[in-house]
């Protein structure tokens, strides 16, 4: 009996051990765990990297089996223990199979579920049983023309020729190439080309191209930079995410299949919103309406006084003899092609970028004796180059620090964004050269905001002091030009189809240009019709030197050239802007007037959800902002998502587009509004960063970034989840600050769950997806599949919080309120992801932003602080209902 009872108890025992290591429970908090881990192991990385090094960090941390993760501070006395992130994925490993295939009924409702989770083992067992068994040699340097043995290869590599292709014009790298022989050791040999992106597979190793350099023992001499791996599961990551996207999308057609078939009022089973919690109903219509009106009232008038208090002073400076340009001549000048950043482009978009890095703006205006004039980047860039007497007054060199005009002895100015002219900045010019040597003997590292101004300064200065000086040199040596900052617009030959640009005209073009300018300079002061002459003989010589060969010259781009001048003059951020604006105010105004059922149907129609006038004008800004990446796709002909920028006009097309599709199921106005607040300040956004860094975002891509489909899969995906994951925040905040107030009631509020719920799987689907896209093209092309990069890391934790979110709500822990509360919680770990880790100053995708710090500083505590505040309505809320 004895055995017999210690059997059942071990039994016992071991079905609650079996029971508890597939639960939700154990996988909840092991996905918590690995949250903490990723967040403080990127933290781990900005302490320590630039002491021990960027990957013996990332070991120390990420290898450990254990760490101890401070609470406070760096130095703080306090640690929180956790096991390491082998021992934790080891354990999650186990509660997957257990909880997520062994314990789940194999039925076609659980069909999904049961391919992803499987996908999923496949991922993590691929991922930790490949790093075990990979073999790697991260440098293999190849001197040009040497057979290198390197013993861990099966192999001898012997570099024939290495072919670096930079941008025409820069020292941006477009391709490397590697052509090499191999010589195997069986014998014989062959020959083979390894390029950027395209590794060399032979014997089960991959050689990457990753580098080149100089050889230091024979000067002239180039040496290719390979990294080797062996890894016989390379390929499982691939395909265990094809794996994982087939559960997923089978699991959520077959959810979003239910959701069509359930009717409005019902609630999904399962859940907390099952249980019958007696909610007070919403407010009178009155009261309701004037709370609506109050609310909006009080966000437009914040809104109004920052935009007030952000707008700049503008003091016109008075030109007593200026004379427009004809207009036919800027035309014809701004559609000129110019070689810059890598590509052509027309001069319109050269001189745009100029000015908007050294005003902040593209335009700006001038008093003259016929009145205001406003004047574009190409009549101030033909300014600078023919009429510098002119140009030298405009105030065009914006300065935003008061430090800045103490240290260059600047006259002061009222305005806190100060606007300096070209003359009043050579006045001072030996102190900005002594402040500029004086900042680069400190290195490009750890500069204060007020030294970095000061250089943007002197370079913005420079550029405009060569295009003043530009006539002059024309005439002494044209070939100088080749040496300054200035545009390169003259055709000079020919190489296998593709032409080549100079800054320098020959010897007769520089003079007949230089006569142009002299006469513009002469026109100025003299009487109208002797001026409008010699105006017109310097147009002409302008238009014959300079434009004309320009054209002929550039007739294959045309189209290219014609449609970025079509995109700029559209300007779709700020077309979009307004219009979600509007949309969003129409939104409103139909809500505070909604109409009766029995109206007419005209006025019916002016209803908030569903398909109204706000529908019609939201869908009309994703047009815009659809065609604009469809514009730039056809000039960059790249994916439209390849850097920072693009992403922002992507994620507002995209957020909309989502809140568009879901409104037309909700039909209560609500899931429209937030798609239109997301779609407004993700362009307000872009319009912000693209002013703050003023930098060509149509220019090439990198060797790197110039990849195949796995890298647009994974970047449009990725973003495409971080779109539908700040939507489903942003709706989370309106029910948050709603439901509490009483301005929606209990059918609303139900529908707003769903909605929630529905983007935020959507989300998760394409995050995940995008996620292990992503590390399989690094596996492609660097040979590593994961970096613990913080870019990587930011991902990740996106994911690992949506998992819980959803597993947590699957079983039945999370109230509609908890629901909403950590979809925001999401949001501002998006933001991290997708913002935060570009300014850690550590990894790959550190792009050392600092214009917009501050801003997400701003974020965060702005959303601590709406936290706390969802916090105490949701109490009081709760407290309402238990004193009635």
């Amino acid at each position: 009996m004895d055995r017999e009872h210690t059997a059942a108890g071990w039994m016992k025992y071991g079905g609650r051990l079996w029971k508890f290591s597939g639960s939700y429970g154990l996988g909840i908090a092991l996905m918590l765990v690995l949250l903490v881990l990723t967040f403080a192991g990127t933290l781990h990385q900005v302490r320590l990297s630039s002491v021990m090094g960027s990957e013996a960090a990332i070991e120390s941390f990420f290898g450990a089996p254990y760490v101890l993760i401070p609470l406070g501070g760096e130095n703080s006395l306090i640690s929180l223990p956790l096991p390491g992130m082998g021992i934790t994925c080891a354990l999650l490993f186990a509660n997957l199979l257990i909880g997520g295939m062994f314990r789940v009924r194999w039925t076609w409702r659980h069909a999904g579920v049961l391919v992803a989770h499987g996908g999923i083992l496949l991922l993590l067992a691929g991922i930790m049983l490949g790093n075990k068994m990979t073999v790697a040699v991260d440098q293999v340097e190849l001197p040009q023309g040497d057979r290198v043995h390197e013993q861990s290869l099966p192999f001898d590599i012997r570099l024939n020729r290495f072919v670096p292709e930079f941008y025409p014009g820069t020292s941006k790298p477009k391709s490397y190439e590697s052509q090499v022989t191999i010589f195997p050791e069986s014998g014989g040999h062959y020959d083979a080309v390894i390029r950027m992106n395209e590794p060399l597979r032979i014997s089960g190793w991959t050689l990457y191209q990753m580098s080149w350099g100089q050889d230091s023992l024979h000067p002239g001499r180039l040496i290719s930079i390979l990294r080797a791996s062996h890894n016989p599961l390379e390929q499982m990551p691939k395909w265990s995410s094809y794996i994982i996207a087939a559960g997923l999308l089978w699991h959520f057609a077959f959810v979003f299949g239910r959701y069509l078939r359930r009717k409005p009022g019902q609630i999904p089973a399962g859940t907390e919103g099952e249980k019958e919690q007696q909610q007070e109903p919403s407010l009178p219509g009155g009261k309701r309406r004037l709370r609506l009106i109050g609310i909006c009232l009080l966000v437009a008038g914040i809104f109004g006084i920052g935009m007030l208090a952000a707008r700049p002073a503008s003091h016109l400076v008075r030109m007593e003899h200026y004379a427009p340009w004809s207009s036919s001549l800027v035309e014809r000048t701004g559609a000129m092609a110019v070689q810059d950043g890598g590509r052509l482009k027309p001069v319109s978009t050269y001189a745009g970028f100029h000015l908007l890095r050294t005003l902040g703006k593209r335009s700006f205006s001038i008093e003259t004796p016929e009145g205001k004039r406003k004047l574009s980047p190409v009549e101030w860039m033909l300014d600078c180059m023919f009429r510098p007497e002119l140009a030298e007054q405009y105030p065009v060199f914006l300065v935003n620090r008061e430090e800045v005009v103490r240290r260059l002895h600047l006259p002061d100015q009222a305005d806190k964004r100060k606007k300096y002219s070209y003359a009043q900045i050579a006045e001072h010019w030996q102190e900005m050269t002594r402040a500029v040597r004086e900042i680069r003997m400190l290195g490009e590292t750890n500069l204060t905001e007020a030294q970095k101004e000061i250089l943007a300064l002197s370079r913005n200065f420079d550029v405009v002091r060569g295009w003043m000086l530009g006539s002059r040199i024309m005439l002494e040596d044209p070939s100088a030009m080749e040496q300054m900052e200035f545009p390169r617009w003259f055709p000079s030959g020919n190489n296998g189809g593709e032409h080549l640009w100079t800054a320098s005209p020959d010897k007769s073009t520089g003079a007949f240009l230089a006569m142009a300018s002299l006469l513009e300079r002469k026109s100025l002061g003299m009487e109208d019709g002797k001026a409008a002459e010699l105006r017109t003989k310097a147009e002409g010589l302008l238009l014959e030197k300079l434009a004309e060969p320009n054209e002929a010259a550039s007739a294959g781009e045309r189209a290219r050239l014609e449609r970025e001048i079509f995109y700029y003059r559209l300007d779709p951020l700020y077309v979009s802007l307004a219009v979600f604006v509007a949309a969003f105010v129409c939104l409103l105004v139909c809500a505070l007037f909604r109409p009766s059922v029995h109206a007419p149907f005209w006025h019916r129609f002016l209803r908030p959800g569903g398909f109204s006038p706000a529908w019609l004008l939201g869908a009309a800004g994703t047009g815009v902002l659809v065609a604009a990446l469809a514009i730039r796709v056809l000039i960059t002909m790249r994916s439209p998502v390849g850097n920072t920028y693009e992403t922002i006009a992507f994620i507002a097309c995209m957020g909309v587009l989502c809140s568009l599709v879901a409104e037309l199921f909700s039909k209560k106005g609500i899931v429209l509004a937030a798609g239109l607040l997301l779609g407004a300040l993700s362009c307000q956004m872009g319009i912000l960063y693209e002013s703050s860094q003023a930098v060509d975002h149509m220019d090439p891509l990198v060797a790197i970034l110039r990849s195949n489909f796995l890298l647009s899969t994974h970047v449009i995906t990725i973003v495409l989840g971080y779109a539908a994951g700040l939507l489903a925040a942003v709706l989370s905040h309106v029910y948050l600050l709603a439901s509490p107030l009483r301005l929606i009631g209990r059918k609303t509020e139900q529908s707003l769950d769903r909605m929630a719920y529905g983007i935020l799987c959507f989300s998760l689907v394409f995050t995940l997806v995008g996620t292990v896209f992503g590390g399989i093209w690094g596996n492609e092309s660097w040979g590593r599949f994961w970096g613990w990069d913080p870019k990587e890391n930011g991902a990740l934790m996106i994911v690992l919080w949506q998992l819980v979110v959803l597993h947590a709500r699957k079983a039945g822990w999370l109230s509609p309120w908890l629901l909403h509360f950590s979809n925001v919680v999401g949001g501002v770990i998006i933001a991290f992801a997708w913002w935060g880790v570009n300014m850690l100053g550590v990894g790959l995708h550190s792009y050392g932003f600092t214009s917009g710090r501050d801003a997400l500083d701003i974020f965060y505590w702005s959303e601590a602080v709406l936290c706390v505040l969802f916090v105490i309505l949701h109490y009081r809320a709760l407290r309402r209902v238990d004193i009635r």
